[in-house]
């Protein structure tokens, strides 16, 4: 005892529940959830108030209340529990766990006020057993904790297949189907009308989660569909988790969703359903909303109209109209518990409330004042409304359930009963596992019709209806029965539906489709979308040779041999005879060839047979069949046989990754294990070090005066599994005693080698020491407040005397020490320690044994970065290199690729795909590449971008250096004609036809030779403009000069000709003059309105080539630039047809024939100059330009003076006026 002084044995805590109560000899407890909703207080800084419950919940009242008439009309029923009067107590969740918890705790643990059960017996009646709760995650906490009394809880509400797990919730039964039931309901409804493509929508809770993962396991073995999209409704009225969600339900291409949750939860999904204007939805509804009037509004009904629903089993129950019409709020027979409720309803009911005397009415303008005499019987309220009674029909049947459960064991014969010795239970000693054994076997008819009774698993027999809602035309709904959906004995589920009455919510007022692909056809098959789901799937026509004559083939059948497939490829049709004949060329060219193969083969037969002892040697054949030497006694071979190809398998080289449940684990450091466990890397819980621990163990006796009996009877069999021996009882027989030896109690712990007094690897141990001493110091805290600077209310402080455990837990959430290894203890805000963890190395040893090094730590900093600390050093590796192994899918991606990750495998397989042309990863592991700035280009290794080469028409490179030869070439021969022209300038030929032009024509083409060199090399802004200038120019007074030329001699000849003798005045030396500056200004003005309007210049291109810049000069212009070569053009071809009419004019005097041919090749080098000039890129239209000038150049300088230089240098003879006169002939 302590010295503070005296302590008092007490409750820790007695609950103050809403609730209502009713005396019994046998007591039913009910939970049903009165308000929706509760406010707690849980600061731990004073003592926590009971919950505030609010937001009255009018039919989980009436749930309650259809128990309270149930137990009431068995109460009045002479044949079922007859002289036995039950009684209830009724608690409202308020739908809160903990609210339930404390209920079935209230209940369970008897703390509520003892009465009278006879007139020798007070205390409390015995609890037949709880009838609830509403929610599957309440009733699966609640369950586990009532199961451990054995106490029977029968559901009226509580769907979740998780609950048919007899191992868990042993004591658990339900009048309701299962979810795993109604599953399979959804899947028919499904399979009814062929949808296959569904969206799935759940709740966040028990309920949801466990019906998702039923449907898509059902889904999957059934084949009958696939899930478009899966969603989990957010707990809360999560706004943007909402818009996400309904915006995928807005894309998807499935029309057909299904929702597994509480109407709550549609509240707030169908706001945002109406916000994004969602339709042409076809709904599911599980039963907990299939009949939710709260979604019943003009505003939702658009959407949900049509909505077909999977709802509980509707019943009725004669006299609870009635029943529910006697409640009062001035009852007599309530007590104020049960009061309170009935006001909070009738405040409900009537829109009033009740003033208590001395209370000030506060808003008594809004809120009207309760007087206690509303009528209920004139109320129109959803309360009275008993049309569609279907939880309260599940109430209604579990309390009957129970009750018949107890009447079955009150009717028990002794000497004939189910218990030890064929024992029967009684009302005095009843126990629940009791009250078990006859629940699990009731079998009773409601009055409804409807059989009630239970499967091992504690389910009732499945059957739900199948609602619809219909949208009517005045804005109503109306929510009708249109069939229902049941489990036959043979485990078949049977639908049965009136689709007349269904309405459809679509204009063609027929059921919507709901697939992602489209059946089939005969004549394709199926196959699948890689990624997708196995109902996404294309429809490839079938092959030649090959039909499908069904809907939704998956694969396609080759036809039989003599058949081939149609054009439409869904049948086999006989194939056409076509076969190598003897009378065409190619089959007597074959029949002769093949007559010759047969010819030849004989001839090598007859050799090998001459020559059939010389062996075969071969270096590449390996069938086994060919060491057969009964057959191949000659054969020889120079490579294995396959038969040496097998390998035995052998799976080595892994490195093990140990979780912290085996990395210690003894038992594996076998001989046998360790050539492949050995370097196992393991995470362990953190070891420490108890000083004195050893010293206090090994105090441990069985004969210790300070045990208890039941701590010896611990010690007793560590004792005898320590020293494997038998403790053995005064007067107990030792049996087999040859094999087991006896305890003497005597034996010495220190002398035993055991596991027990190992402490060198303190791991659950250590955390077991730091729990205790986390406790020790939270207590101390506490008893070290100084009173008036306490946490709690009032800066108090707490005693020992009046300890509560919430005020244990304000010091245990800040404790904070640390222990003599050096390892602090605290916890955060979820009650967790501080993360640590050893890392663990298996080091095989020489001797064969096996040591477990730690090298390293693990461990959590307060910045929640993981910190790791390993001695690479001292790990050792079960392999040859002695280095940790390698250990990818696939390698790591050099500079110069991007991962492109392989379908269908996790993210870390992936091919490395080298970057394409311009772009470039100068990382390892990159996942994408980037592409090159406008002016640079990937290098050869694509890791980095270098700059683009610049392209232009370039005098080192060949196609320039051959331009610019031929430019100087044609500028030298220019300069040589000039030379004979100017020595021989005083001979007839050269001064026939005005030698000025001559000349003006050789300085044009020699400027037209050089103007040339100005398209070679890098363009530049004066070239750009001086280029075309200078070439157009120079074209012009060359073409002038011809024209001119080919005018005289026209002039020359007419002048001839009888009266043609005033012709010559207009052609003298002035005039020629004045005609070819005159025709060369032209051209001038248009290429300075040219370079003024729109100047060439130089432009770095781009687009042509990828990996390089070609350098050009733009036009400016392109009105400019044609303007010049038509000009060009025009002179051109007049001149060609001046010089073509003058074709007929004596030859002594006449050069028209050389003025035509040589026209006649500049306009053809130019027409073809276009098209090519066009059609060539970059520098090679500078070429083409180029070479256009070179060539127009040397035909006219080759045609118009190459014949009269071979006469002045080779027959200078006929260079003489009387030679020129003797050859002048008219030509007809």
């Amino acid at each position: 005892m302590s010295s503070t002084g005296p302590f008092l044995c007490r409750l820790q805590r007695q609950f103050n529940l809403n609730g209502m109560h009713k005396f019994g000899d046998v007591v039913l407890g009910g939970i049903f959830e009165m308000n929706f909703f509760s406010a707690f207080s849980e600061h731990f800084t004073s003592e926590p108030k009971d919950p505030i419950c609010y937001g009255f919940n009018l039919v989980g009242f009436r749930q309650a209340q259809t128990m309270a008439f149930a137990v009431d009309e068995i109460n009045r029923n002479s044949k079922l529990l007859p002289n036995i009067s039950l009684g209830y107590s009724l608690y409202d969740s308020c739908g809160k766990l903990g609210i339930s918890f404390r209920a079935a705790l209230s209940m369970t643990s008897g703390r509520g006020e003892p009465f009278q059960l006879n007139e020798i017996c007070n205390g409390n009646p015995p609890l037949l057993g709880i009838v609830g709760d509403t929610s599957s995650t309440r009733t699966i906490a609640v369950s586990s904790i009532v199961s451990l009394y054995s106490l029977p809880m029968v559901s009226y509400f509580a769907t979740c297949s998780c609950l048919s797990d007899r191992s868990r919730f042993p004591s658990f039964f339900r009048t309701i189907p299962s979810d795993a039931f109604q599953v399979r309901a959804m899947l028919r409804i499904l399979r009814r009308f062929n949808w296959t493509w569904v969206g799935l929508l759940i709740s966040d809770e028990d309920y949801g989660r466990h019906a998702a993962r039923l449907f898509q396991s059902d889904l999957a073995q059934s084949g009958g569909g696939c899930l478009a999209y899966l969603e989990v409704l957010p707990w809360v009225n999560d706004v943007s988790e909402l818009q996400r969600i309904v915006s995928i339900m807005k894309k998807s291409t499935s029309n057909v969703v299904i929702v597994f949750a509480h109407r709550s939860d549609m509240l707030n999904l169908m706001e945002e359903v109406v916000k994004q204007n969602v339709t042409g939805l076809q709904w599911i509804a599980s039963e907990a909303w299939s009949a939710a009037k709260v979604l019943h509004t003009p505003s939702y009904m658009p959407f949900l109209a049509g909505t077909l629903g999977i709802a509980i089993r509707r019943g009725e129950i004669p006299g609870l109209r009635d029943f529910l019409l006697t409640i009062r709020h001035d009852n007599d027979t309530l007590s104020s518990q049960d009061n309170n409720l009935v006001k909070k309803f009738w405040e409900h009911i009537f829109r009033c409330k009740f003033v208590s005397a001395g209370m000030e009415v506060e808003g008594h303008t809004q809120e009207r004042q309760c007087t206690g005499n509303e009528a209920l019987t004139n109320k129109e309220t959803e309360f009275l409304d008993l049309s569609n009674l279907r939880p309260e029909y599940n109430v209604y049947k579990a309390v009957y359930a129970l009750a018949h459960a107890l009447h079955d064991l009150l009717q028990c014969v002794p000497g004939s009963g189910p218990f030890k010795g064929q024992s029967c239970a009684s009302l005095q000693g009843l126990e629940p596992w009791q009250i078990l054994y006859y629940l699990q076997r009731v079998n009773f008819t409601t009055d409804f019709g409807d059989q009630v009774s239970f499967d091992e698993n504690g389910d009732a027999l499945p059957i739900y209806d199948v609602m619809n809602w219909r949208w009517l035309p005045d804005g109503s709904t109306e929510v009708n029965n249109v069939g229902e959906v049941k489990e036959l004995a043979s485990k078949i589920i049977d639908l049965i539906l009136d689709e007349d009455k269904i309405f459809w919510n679509f204009e063609s007022q027929k059921p919507p489709e709901s697939v992602c692909s489209k059946s089939c056809n005969p004549g394709t098959r199926m196959a699948r979308k890689k990624g997708e789901p196995l109902c996404c799937f294309d429809c490839i026509p079938c092959s030649e040779g090959k039909v499908s004559n069904g809907t939704d083939s998956t694969e396609c059948t080759s036809c039989q041999e003599s058949f081939w497939s149609n054009i439409q490829r869904d049948h086999c049709i006989p194939k056409s005879m076509e076969f190598l004949s003897y009378v065409e060329p190619l089959g007597i060219s074959l029949t002769t060839a093949s007559l010759s193969g047969t010819l030849l083969c004989t001839i090598v037969l007859g050799i090998f047979t001459r020559h059939r002892t010389t062996p075969v040697v071969s270096f590449f054949a390996t069938c086994s069949c060919l060491s057969d030497r009964s057959r191949f006694p000659s054969f020889f071979r120079t490579i294995p046989s396959d038969a040496f190809q097998v390998v035995k398998q052998n799976v080595t080289g892994l490195q093990w990754i140990a979780s912290e449940a085996w990395s210690a684990a003894k038992v594996l450091h076998t001989p046998s294990y360790m050539p492949f466990l050995a370097g196992t890397l393991g995470i362990a819980i953190r070891r420490g070090e108890i000083p004195g621990l050893r010293d206090f163990l090994l105090t441990i006796s069985p004969d210790n005066d300070t045990l208890s009996s039941q701590d010896n009877n611990l010690v007793r069999k560590f004792w005898e599994h320590i020293f494997q021996c038998k403790f053995v009882s005064a007067g107990m027989e030792v049996e087999g005693q040859t094999q087991e030896r006896r305890c003497t109690g005597n034996e010495v712990l220190r002398n035993i080698e055991t596991e027990f007094l190992d402490l060198s690897n303190l791991r659950p141990e250590y955390n077991v020491y730091k729990a205790v001493y986390a406790l020790a110091h939270a207590l101390h805290d506490l008893l070290q407040c100084v009173p008036g600077s306490g946490p709690f209310k009032g800066q108090s402080c707490a005693s020992l005397q009046g300890l509560e455990p919430w005020q244990i837990l304000y010091y245990l959430q800040r404790v904070n020490f640390t222990t003599d290894f050096g390892d602090q203890v605290s916890f955060d805000e979820n009650g967790d320690a501080l993360p640590i963890y050893d890392v663990m190395n298996w080091r095989w040893l020489p001797d064969g044994s096996t040591e477990v090094n730690n090298v390293g730590e693990v461990k959590e900093l307060a910045s929640k970065i993981i910190d790791l600390i390993l001695d690479e050093d001292k790990i050792f590796w079960n392999f040859e290199s002695q280095k940790p192994p390698e250990s990818v899918c696939s390698k790591s991606c050099n500079p110069g690729t991007r991962m492109a990750r392989k379908k269908g495998e996790p993210l870390c397989c992936f091919d490395c795909i080298p970057c394409s042309e311009g772009k470039v990863s100068n990382g390892t592991d990159s996942t994408k590449c980037t592409s090159c700035q406008e002016y640079f280009w990937s290098n050869i290794q694509r890791d980095h971008c270098i700059p683009k080469s610049m392209e232009f028409l370039s005098y080192v490179e060949p196609l320039g250096i051959s331009l610019t030869t031929a430019s100087l070439s044609g500028t030298l021969l220019c300069t040589i004609v000039l030379g004979i022209f100017t020595r021989h300038r005083t001979t007839p030929v050269v001064r026939a036809n005005n030698s000025e032009l001559s000349f003006l024509i050789l300085l044009s083409l020699k400027l037209c030779f050089l103007c040339s060199l100005l398209f070679i090399g890098q363009p530049r802004l004066w070239t750009c403009q001086f280029r075309h200038v200078a070439f157009g120019i120079s074209f012009v007074l060359c073409i002038s000069c011809i024209l001119v030329k080919t005018m005289v001699v026209l002039a020359v000849f007419k002048s001839s000709k009888p009266g043609g003798g005033g012709s010559l005045k207009w052609f003298g030396a002035v005039q020629q003059r004045g005609t070819v500056i005159f025709l060369t200004l032209i051209q001038a003005a248009v290429c300075i309105t040219w370079l003024v309007s729109s100047s060439p210049a130089p432009h770095e291109n781009t687009e042509y080539y990828n990996d390089r810049i070609v350098v050009e000069c733009v036009v400016g212009s392109t009105v400019g630039f044609g303007v010049l070569l038509g000009y060009i053009g025009l002179l051109a071809i007049l001149s060609f047809l001046l010089a073509f009419l003058a074709r007929n004019l004596p030859d002594n005097f006449n050069e028209a024939k050389f003025i035509t041919f040589s026209t006649l090749v500049f306009c053809a080098v130019w027409i073809a100059f276009i098209p090519a000039y066009i059609n060539s890129p970059g520098k090679y239209a500078d070429a083409v330009e180029v070479f256009a000038i070179l060539s127009s150049s040397f035909g006219l300088l080759l045609a118009l003076f190459g014949p009269k230089c071979y006469i002045i240098l080779l027959q200078p003879e006929k260079n003489t006026k009387k030679a020129l006169l003797r050859r002048g002939t008219p030509r007809s």
